[in-house]
C-alpha cells in the first residue's frame, strides 16, 4: 500500500508542478436540475449526499477496456473478487456465473438492481445458498450508461436486505443515432481470444416527436484458456513450490484401500507409471489437461427501451432486456470407489469379506475410468427482463409506478456419466475393467446417461411511488418521498430424476425445488434542510415475509462546514431473509480431500510418519428450514473536500455488524462438532447452513481526483481510489472470542487503483495502476501458526490509447496487464481442492499480457 500511495503522491506533485500556472478559474455556480441518484428517493442538485455513492459514468467504462461486467468490476477497489466462477470449469451451478461481494460479506447481502428495480437471482445456485444473487454475465457492457453503488449498506429504500450496499446498473434510455462498435483482443500467448461487436439505435426526439426507441445489440465470444498453458496452473504437484503433491489419489490404475478405514494402504492395483508414482500411491495430474484457467463465453444481448410523452407532464416507458449465452465445460473421466478382482498377492491382506468374515478376492479400489471419456456440460442460460410504468408530476409533486417481471432459466446437460445400478453390477461382476481402456465400446456406451437439470427463477415486481415537496423550512424545503413494492419470488430446480436419487456416478446428487414467495414492503423518506449548511435523510422500511418482518430505518445527515468541505454520517439498519433454496433445498455433496491432522485424528485415522494425512471423503451440504433471518446494521461517517472543478475528494470510514449470520461451517469445524458419519470406506462430512451469531467488518474508503485543464499534457486527470478493510470477523457466539480473517486467504487488506488520463486534440491516453494488497496464505483465522507463508501484493498496469480524428470513427489500441505480471503463488489454493487449484487465489487471473484494439463508428 505504501508503494502505491508514494506513486500516487509523486504523479500528483509531479502533475500540479506543470498544471499550475495554467489552471482555469472556478466557474460561475449555475442552477442545476434536480436528478434521481441511487440512495434516495428524493431528487436533488447534489449528488453528494449524506451517503456515499461511487458513479462509473460510460466514458470510464470505456477506457478500461473491458468486455463484460464482471472484468470492469476490477477496477473498483470497494467490489470485492472471488472469481471461482470465470475460472472453474466443473462447478455445477457456478461455473460461467459471476456475481457481486462487497464489504467481505456474500454475494447475496449486495442488492442489485437495473434501473433501479430489483433482478432476479441465478436459477442455480447452490443449497448453501451461494450464488444466490443476479448473474452480472447476463448484462451486455454496451448497453450500460453508468454504474453507481451506494455503500453504506441497507436500503431503506431499495430493499432492507442490501446489508452489504446497492449496485445500480442503468441502461440507455434516450439515444438518437446508430452506433457500431467492434473489438477484438488475446493474449500475448496467443489464447483467451475475444471478438466483440455492438450496435445501438435511437430514433426520435421526446421533446419534438414525443417518443424515442432505442435498440441495443451485444455479442461476446471468448476461447477459453486452459490450465496447462500457464506455468503455475501446470500441474497439481505443487512440491516444486515447496507445496503438496495435489494429484488426485484417484488414478486410472487404482489405488487400493482398507475397506475397514477407507485409508490408502499403500498398494497400486495395476502398475503405475514412474512419474505418477508418489511414495506408494499413483496420482494422477488434472491441471495437465482440459480444465481451464479461464472460462470461454459466448453471449448475445439484445435491449429495447421505449420512452412517450403522453402528456407535458406524465411520461410513458417500456423496456425489454434479453440474453442468452451458451458455454461448455469439461472434467476428467469419472472418478469413483471400484470393487474389482484381486489381481496380485500384496493385494490380499485387504480383500473385502463377505457377511461371514471369509474372502472375496475382491479388494476396493480408488480409481478413474478413462475409456469413458471426459465429462461434458453443455450450458445454456437465458435472461429476460421486462418493465413498463408511467411517471409524471402533479404541481410539486413526482409520482411513479412501474411493473416489472425478471426471468432467469438455466439449463445444464451432462454427458459421460453413468447409471450407478448398471455400473455397480459392470465392475463388481468383472465385465468391465475400470483401470484398462480395452473394454467393449458399445458395452461402456450402454452404461452411460447423459442427464439434465433446469432451473427457472422468477421475480415479479410492483413498485409505486410519490414524492415532492411538504413545506417550507427556515433552511429550504422539507422534501418527502413514500413508496410501496410487491415481490412475487419463485424457484424452480429440477434434475433429472437419476440425479435427484444419487444414481449418477461421477455426478453430484442434486435436490429438486419448488418453491415460492409474496414479500411486501413500505417505506417513507424525508429531506430535512436542518439549517442552510446541514442537510438531515430519514427513511424507515417495514418488510413483510411469510414467516417474519422487520421495520428497518436509515438516518443520515450532510454538514457542509465550508463552500469546499462538508462531513457527512448516516447509520442504517439492515434485515435478510433466507433465499428460497437456503430454506427449502435438499442435500449435495461433492468430494473432497481432509488432510488437516487434527481432522483427521478426530475421524479415527491415524497420521502417517511425516504427521500428515490424506482422507478422501464427501462434503455434504444443504439447505435448514429453521434458519432465522440475517439483521444488521451499518455506519459511515466521511469528509468530502471540493476546490472547484480542480480537486476533489471523499474519506468514509465504515462499518456493518450482522447478527444470525447464515453461513456454512469449514469441514474441520463441522469434524470437531462431530457432524459426520462413516458410509462404507467413505467418510461423510456435514456442513449444513447455521446462523452464526455475529460478523463484523470495518474499513475506509479513499477517492481522491485532481484535474489540470490546458497543461503542456494536454486536460490532464488524476483520481486514486483505496479501500482498506480494518477487520472482517466473526464467532458463533456472543461468549466466543472472535475470529479475525481480514489478511487471511482472499481477504487481502487493501485495492488500489491509480488512473491517470490526458486528452490532447483527438488523442486521448489513460493509464491505470491497481494493487492488490499481499495475505497470510492460510484460510485460517487469527492469531497466524509460526512458520506461514506470506503471499505478496500484486501489481497490474492497463494502458489504452484512442484516437477520434477521423469523421465518424473512434479508434482504441490497449494493454492490459501490461507487464505480463503472473499471480503470486498461494499454497492454501495449491493445496485443497476446496478452491481452484491453480496455484493463486481467486482474486486474479493468469491470463498474463492482453493485447486489444477496438473501434466504434457512429452513423451521422
Amino acid at each position: 500500500m505504501f508503494k502505491t500511495n508514494a506513486l500516487s503522491a509523486a504523479a500528483l506533485a509531479y502533475l500540479a508542478t506543470i498544471a499550475l500556472p495554467t489552471l482555469a478559474q472556478e466557474q460561475p455556480a449555475q442552477q442545476l436540475e434536480r436528478v434521481s441518484v441511487t440512495g434516495s428517493a428524493i431528487k436533488r442538485t447534489n449528488v453528494e449526499g449524506p451517503a456515499p455513492v461511487e458513479i462509473l459514468t460510460r466514458k470510464q467504462i470505456e477506457k478500461t477496456g473491458a468486455t463484460s461486467i464482471n472484468e470492469l468490476l476490477r477496477s473498483i477497489p470497494s467490489i470485492d473478487i472471488f472469481d471461482q466462477g470465470e475460472l472453474a470449469s466443473n462447478s455445477p451451478s457456478g461455473s460461467g456465473t459471476a456475481n457481486i461481494k462487497m464489504r467481505g460479506l456474500s454475494s447475496s447481502e449486495v442488492l442489485v438492481l437495473v434501473n433501479g428495480r430489483r433482478a432476479p437471482v441465478s436459477a442455480l445456485y447452490d443449497s448453501s445458498g451461494a450464488g444466490a444473487a443476479f448473474d452480472i454475465n447476463t448484462l451486455p457492457i454496451g448497453a450500460i450508461e453508468r454504474i453507481e453503488i451506494l455503500k453504506d449498506g441497507g436500503s431503506a429504500i431499495y430493499g432492507a436486505d442490501a446489508v452489504a450496499g446497492v449496485v445500480n446498473f442503468i441502461t440507455k434510455t434516450d439515444y438518437q443515432g446508430i452506433e457500431a462498435t467492434a473489438s477484438y483482443g488475446q493474449s500475448s500467448r496467443n489464447d483467451g481470444k475475444e471478438k466483440r461487436v455492438g450496435l445501438a439505435a435511437g430514433f426520435g426526439d421526446l421533446t419534438k416527436d414525443r417518443f424515442n426507441i432505442l435498440f441495443g445489440l451485444d455479442y461476446l465470444k471468448r476461447d477459453p484458456i486452459l490450465r496447462k498453458d500457464r506455468e503455475l496452473s501446470s500441474s497439481v504437484d505443487f512440491r516444486r513450490y515447496g507445496g503438496l503433491d495435489a494429484r488426485s489419489s484417484f488414478a486410472p490404475t487404482g489405488n487400493v484401500i482398507d475397506p475397514n478405514t477407507g485409508s490408502f494402504v499403500g498398494v497400486t492395483y495395476a502398475d503405475c507409471p514412474a512419474d505418477s508414482l508418489n511414495g506408494t500411491r499413483c496420482r494422477y495430474d488434472f491441471n495437465k489437461s482440459l480444465l481451464t484457467a479461464y472460462n470461454g463465453a459466448d453471449r448475445l444481448s439484445a435491449m429495447t427501451v421505449a420512452n412517450f410523452q403522453v402528456t407535458n407532464d406524465v411520461k410513458a416507458f417500456a423496456e425489454v432486456i434479453y440474453s442468452t449465452s451458451k458455454d461448455h465445460f469439461d472434467a476428467h473421466p469419472v472418478p469413483d470407489y471400484f470393487i474389482v478382482p484381486i489381481t496380485n498377492a500384496n493385494q490380499k491382506p485387504y480383500e473385502i469379506l463377505d457377511a461371514n468374515g471369509n474372502g472375496t478376492n475382491t479388494v476396493y479400489i480408488a480409481g478413474r475410468f478413462m475409456q469413458g471419456g471426459p465429462r461434458m456440460t453443455n450450458r445454456k442460460s437465458d435472461f429476460l427482463n421486462v418493465a413498463t410504468g408511467l411517471e409524471g408530476s402533479v404541481g410539486n409533486y413526482d409520482w411513479k409506478v412501474n411493473l416489472s417481471r425478471g426471468e432467469s432459466k438455466v439449463n445444464n446437460h451432462d454427458f459421460n456419466y453413468y447409471d450407478a445400478a448398471k455400473w455397480a453390477d459392470a465392475t463388481t461382476s468383472g465385465k468391465l475393467n475400470p483401470t484398462v481402456t480395452t473394454n467393449d465400446e458399445a458395452y461402456v456406451q450402454s452404461l452411460k446417461v447423459d442427464p439434465q437439470r433446469t432451473g427457472k427463477s422468477v421475480l415479479s415486481t410492483l413498485n409505486a411511488q410519490l414524492s415532492g415537496d411538504v413545506m417550507p423550512l427556515p433552511a429550504g424545503m422539507l422534501r418527502f418521498a413514500v413508496g410501496l413494492s410487491v415481490n412475487r419470488e419463485t424457484l424452480s430446480d429440477q434434475p433429472d430424476k437419476i440425479i435427484q436419487e444419487g444414481n449418477v456416478v461421477g455426478g453430484i446428487a442434486q435436490s429438486a425445488v419448488e418453491a415460492s414467495r409474496t414479500f411486501k414492503a413500505v417505506y417513507g423518506e424525508l429531506s430535512i434542510p436542518v439549517l442552510k449548511n446541514v442537510e438531515a435523510q430519514a427513511a424507515v422500511r417495514y418488510d413483510k415475509y411469510p414467516n417474519a418482518s422487520a421495520t428497518s430505518p436509515k438516518l443520515g445527515v450532510k454538514w457542509s462546514v465550508l463552500p469546499t468541505l462538508a462531513l457527512r454520517a448516516s447509520y442504517s439498519g439492515s434485515f435478510r431473509a433466507p433465499v428460497l433454496k437456503q430454506l427449502y433445498g435438499g442435500q449435495e455433496q461433492g468430494a473432497t480431500t481432509v488432510t488437516d491432522p487434527a481432522s483427521c485424528t478426530k475421524l479415527g485415522v491415524a497420521l502417517d510418519s511425516n504427521g500428515e494425512c490424506q482422507v478422501a471423503a464427501f462434503q455434504v451440504n444443504g439447505s435448514n428450514a429453521n434458519l432465522q433471518p440475517e439483521k444488521g446494521k451499518s455506519w459511515n461517517v466521511g469528509a468530502v473536500f471540493e476546490a472547484g472543478s480542480t480537486f476533489n475528494a471523499s474519506v468514509d470510514w465504515w462499518r456493518i455488524n450482522k447478527t444470525n449470520d447464515i453461513s456454512t461451517p469449514t469441514i474441520a469445524s463441522a469434524i470437531q462438532q462431530g457432524l459426520f458419519t462413516k458410509n462404507g470406506a467413505r467418510f461423510d462430512i456435514f456442513t449444513n447452513l447455521q446462523n452464526f451469531a455475529e460478523h463484523q467488518v470495518e474499513g475506509v474508503d479513499i477517492d481522491a481526483r485532481l484535474r489540470f485543464p490546458g497543461t503542456r499534457l494536454g486536460n490532464v486527470s488524476v483520481r486514486n481510489l483505496t479501500t482498506y478493510y480494518v477487520t472482517n470477523k466473526s464467532r458463533s457466539g456472543a461468549s466466543d472470542p472472535w475470529a479475525d480473517y481480514n489478511g487471511t486467504y482472499v481477504y487481502p487488506r487493501f485495492r488500489n487503483n491509480l488512473i491517470l488520463s490526458t486528452d490532447i486534440g483527438p488523442w486521448s491516453y489513460n493509464v491505470s495502476w491497481k494493487t492488490v494488497g499481499g495475505f497470510w496464505d492460510t484460510d485460517n483465522a487469527y492469531p497466524i501458526a509460526a512458520g506461514t507463508r506470506r503471499v505478496g501484493g500484486y501489481e497490474t498496469a492497463d494502458v489504452l490509447v484512442q484516437y477520434d480524428g477521423f469523421k465518424s470513427w473512434e479508434l482504441g489500441l490497449g494493454i492490459q496487464n501490461l507487464m505480463d505480471r503472473m499471480p503470486p503463488l498461494s499454497l492454501t489454493n495449491a493445496n485443497s481442492n476446496t478452491y481452484t487449484q491453480m496455484g493463486f487465489a481467486e482474486l486474479y487471473t493468469n491470463r498474463g499480457r492482453f493485447f486489444y484494439v477496438s473501434a466504434k463508428y457512429t452513423f451521422r
